[in-house]
């Protein structure tokens, strides 16, 4: 009934429920028309979406078919449907649901009256996270599932409409499921919240919260942690000052300012105590479906969870966040800003590291430049996103997509806006205050006071850049760059934060990746095929258009000259069933999650990019010199 959903995110509700909640577009809905109940035994169509990546970024599927044997096939085409089948198709979709969801509960019953008293707290919460997951996703995928069905032969707008309903009533309960369970599906929402592609509008915005407003909890649960690792007494032997307001939360913990005893303003981020706990029975779980339904995509799973698992041990954050500090600002310090972590206060769960001074998240900078802008051109905020996206969508082609005024050329425009409205005021208010005075009529109306626009060329080359040395030169790169650890600074700089998911590629995994990246940005289609499977590539058939797509898709670029009309969740989907995918290459995933979160940003900056071109000299570099 139902089969891949998502390629790209491990695990969470957003990872089962995506292939239906997706936005509905005429050619998607053409190219499904002629697989529906053409026979009263055929499978539904499968249906794909993402895979937190992001993050990042793995996936699941489950898969089942319809059937009623007591119908027939009039000889004459086109047959018509058989009778029933939509009370055949909730009937399984029912008898199905409650399989999975009573057989989970029983399995787990089960296992904690067989454990041992001390034990069962752990087995409980099992339990209650399994039940609250089924018991909320099963009936949104039956839902969406039913509705694509009824829908497949009215006018596209009545579809559009359908399903508009069904993403304004379950994006908010999508959004509390996983407010409700956190750990590792507020990963899955914060990168499907960044891809436009990814979901349709009402979700997007729902799941923008999780950026940089995940709940919190309570700051004497913090100070009892935070002094038991750091093993001091009180909060005060080691902080003269100590902000009970967290500063940000996400899935493992906290942040919190401080300031030592020196007087070095610092932030405390605090994992909490049950955060193992809850990783453990969301992998568990994601990993057992996965297991079930599509387990030649195991081999990716292994490779998240290992890196997911290592985001919890704060002591190599530090290590790892003073790893990429020495490579990374001696070279870019005149553009970003990495923290430091504070020699002797890292442990399993707790890090001190400097403080940022003065920066926002680049998501409210991005904001406030939409609001600034809808308020001068009398639009609302919903306005000016939609009218973006659509400027965003037009592109056609690869090499239209990637003609965008250089960095230099937008920092002359904005250092113009900036002169231009000083000095252009500054002499409209002196006329207007002497002979604009006398003569009314001749006033002048003043220069605009927006803010000057962000510099979307700037930003995107120096991620790109930061990002494709600590991959290529260093060996030591950040998984995670989503755009809640990206801050611009005061100063112009752009400040990076968030290192628990550091990957290290030794230097012949760097080197396989560099000849990819030549291939993807200079190569022909041979190549890219050559050097995608000497990476480790390995699907059934080893068909050569399936391994060069996915390439492109996952380390180069998204758009229609890779995918056509279909977002590039669906298209790989659509491979996957072509020629599963039964190897892929473990060493370099991350990096495929990495590229694929930071041209989301690029996405919400309505600035695309093509990762292998902007990584090709470093590529090149790391060939030259090895």
């Amino acid at each position: 009934m139902y089969r891949t959903l998502n390629h790209k995110v491990i695990s969470g509700a957003l990872s089962y429920a995506s292939p239906y909640i997706r936005s509905r577009s005429s050619s998607t809905l053409l190219s499904r028309r002629s697989s529906y109940f053409h026979h009263p035994s055929s499978s539904f169509p499968s249906s794909s979406k993402r895979s937190f990546s992001q993050s990042s970024s793995s996936s699941f599927s489950t898969s089942s078919s319809s059937s009623s044997s007591s119908s027939t096939i009039p000889p004459s085409p086109p047959p018509p449907p058989p009778p029933r089948v939509g009370r055949s198709f909730l009937r399984n979709a029912g008898r199905v649901s409650g399989f999975v969801l009573g057989a989970g509960i029983v399995g787990l019953g089960l296992a904690y009256i067989a454990q041992p008293e001390d034990e069962r707290a752990f087995m409980s919460s099992k339990i209650s996270r399994y039940y609250t997951f089924w018991r909320t996703l099963l009936p949104i995928v039956v839902d969406y599932k039913w509705t694509e069905y009824r829908t497949k032969d009215m006018p596209e707008d009545v579809q559009q409409q359908r399903f508009d309903a069904l993403h304004d009533r379950y994006a908010p309960q999508i959004l509390a499921l996983i407010l409700n369970l956190k750990g590792l599906y507020i990963k899955v929402g914060q990168v499907a919240a960044m891809r436009p592609d990814m979901l349709p509008k009402q979700y997007r915005d729902s799941l923008s919260i999780l950026w940089d407003n995940v709940p919190s909890r309570s700051a004497d649960e913090m100070r009892t942690i935070i002094c038991r690792s750091l093993k001091i007494d009180r909060i005060e032997d080691m902080f003269l000052e100590f902000n009970e307001k967290p500063i940000g939360a996400a899935s493992v913990g906290q942040v919190h300012e401080a300031k030592l005893l020196d007087g070095t303003e610092v932030v405390i981020k605090v994992q909490y105590p049950d955060a193992k706990m809850i990783f453990d029975l969301d992998l568990t779980t994601s990993r057992q479906f996965a297991a079930l339904v599509r387990p030649e995509q195991l081999p990716m799973f292994d490779e998240i969870e290992k890196q997911l698992m290592m985001e919890l041990d704060f002591e190599r954050e530090g290590w790892a966040l003073k790893q990429v500090y020495e490579n990374i600002m001696p070279i870019y310090n005149e553009k970003v800003i990495i923290p430091r972590p504070i020699p002797g206060l890292a442990t399993k769960n707790v890090l001190v590291m400097e403080k940022l001074q003065g920066g926002i998240k680049l998501v409210d900078g991005i904001m406030n430049q939409y609001k600034a802008i809808a308020e001068a051109n009398g639009m609302t905020m919903e306005q000016l996103k939609e009218r973006a996206m659509t400027e965003f969508k037009k592109a056609k082609s690869k090499q239209s997509r990637f003609m965008r005024p250089p960095a230099w050329a937008l920092r002359l425009y904005i250092q113009y806006l900036r002169i231009r409205n000083a000095t252009g005021n500054m002499i409209i208010s002196l006329y207007n205050h002497s002979i604009g005075f006398v003569a009314p009529s001749t006033r002048f109306g003043y220069f605009s006071t927006v803010k000057p626009p962000l510099n979307h060329a700037f930003l995107m080359d120096t991620l790109l850049q930061v990002h494709g040395h600590q991959i290529f030169v260093d060996g030591v790169f950040n998984a995670d760059p989503h755009p809640g650890n990206i801050f611009l600074m005061p100063d112009g700089r752009i400040g990076l934060l968030d290192y628990g998911q550091v990957k290290v590629l030794d230097m012949e995994s760097r080197k396989q990746l560099a000849r990819l990246v030549v291939a993807l940005a200079e190569g022909t289609k041979d190549d890219i095929v050559r050097e995608m499977v000497s990476c480790g590539m390995r699907t059934r058939h080893m068909d050569p258009f399936v391994i060069e797509k996915i390439a492109v898709a996952y380390y180069d670029h998204e758009g229609p000259d890779v995918s056509g009309d279909k977002n590039v969740h669906e298209f790989v989907r659509e491979l996957q069933e072509r020629d599963p995918i039964l190897d892929y290459p473990k060493d370099i995933f991350l990096v495929a999650r990495t590229a694929m979160i930071l041209r989301g940003t690029g996405m919400m900056l309505a600035y695309s990019v093509s990762t292998a071109k902007a990584w090709l000299p470093f590529a090149k570099q790391i060939l030259a010199t090895n």
